[in-house]
């Protein structure tokens, strides 16, 4: 289930091709479900609990001086700037953390990590590797 935003054009030309059933009942039960007060309330609270886990996260990130922040978050992930990047990540995942190289992403290199939100043990518990890993370098 999903929607389109384009220009008229766009729209027309889509929709000739559109078949007669483009939504399956499957998909119109699960969107009905995902509409319902009770689904939005624990949507709301999942984002609420996100947001909080990730300012968690930031405020910890911004205690090491060697990494960077690029841009805030609204997101379920933070983007990291670490100075011998394929090295720290080997560093983490040493030490049980698995974390997204930057490289893969258009424009970034491997100085680049993308780095999950999860609750505030386990971002402190990163946060502890993540300083071990940059300061155990030769950047340090």
């Amino acid at each position: 289930v999903g929607y389109l935003v384009a220009d008229a054009t766009t729209v027309t030309e889509l929709a000739r091709q559109q078949p007669l059933w483009p939504v399956s009942t499957p998909a119109l039960a699960a969107m009905l479900a995902c509409v319902q007060p009770a689904a939005v309330a624990a949507a709301d609270e999942i984002a609420y609990g996100i947001a909080a886990d990730r300012d968690h996260l930031l405020r910890a990130l911004a205690d090491i001086p060697s990494i960077e922040l690029p841009a805030a978050s609204s997101s379920s992930f933070v983007l990291l700037h670490v100075p011998g990047g394929g090295r720290v990540r080997a560093g983490l995942r040493e030490r049980g953390f698995a974390v997204r190289r930057g490289d893969t992403f258009p424009g970034l290199g491997a100085d680049w990590l993308r780095v999950a939100v999860r609750d505030t043990a386990c971002s402190d518990a990163f946060v502890a590797a993540l300083r071990d890993c940059v300061t155990d370098g030769p950047e340090s």
